[in-house]
């Protein structure tokens, strides 16, 4: 008999990017609750974006721009970026339209190597 196992809770990290605040799910989030702050970038080649966490010794050591630092708020339910010109420098390569009530949510996987969680932006979930 081979049983498959039915998983209760959702393990699928994903990302929704709002005009002014990038929103990870409870599950995107929990890779977060360690970070001191973060940093974002954008791989245009495989069309992705990218989220490292980064601890306070790795955010104070001078080899990561202080400029790029951000702030990641976690909360019970869910983790938030606040910061319109990131999503802005993201929507110019993902040509994202926002109206009063858009947003693009996307699957996103967590790298434990390099601490990152990638955002593939060909993976958009619907509904």
């Amino acid at each position: 008999m081979a049983i498959e196992w039915i998983m209760p809770k959702d393990t699928l990290g994903t990302v929704t990017f709002y005009d002014s605040n990038i929103t990870l799910n409870k599950v995107a989030a929990s890779y977060f609750v360690d970070a001191y702050k973060v940093i974002v970038g954008i791989d245009r080649e495989k069309h992705r974006v990218v989220i490292k966490n980064l601890s306070k010794e790795e955010a104070m050591r001078g080899d990561v721009n202080k400029n790029h630092l951000l702030d990641v708020a976690i909360k019970k339910s869910y983790g938030r970026i606040s910061s319109k010109k990131v999503v802005s420098d993201i929507s110019t390569v993902t040509h994202f339209t926002f109206t009063k009530d858009t947003n693009y949510k996307y699957r996103a996987k967590w790298n434990s190597t390099e601490k990152l969680l990638v955002i593939d932006l060909d993976e958009e979930v619907k509904g």
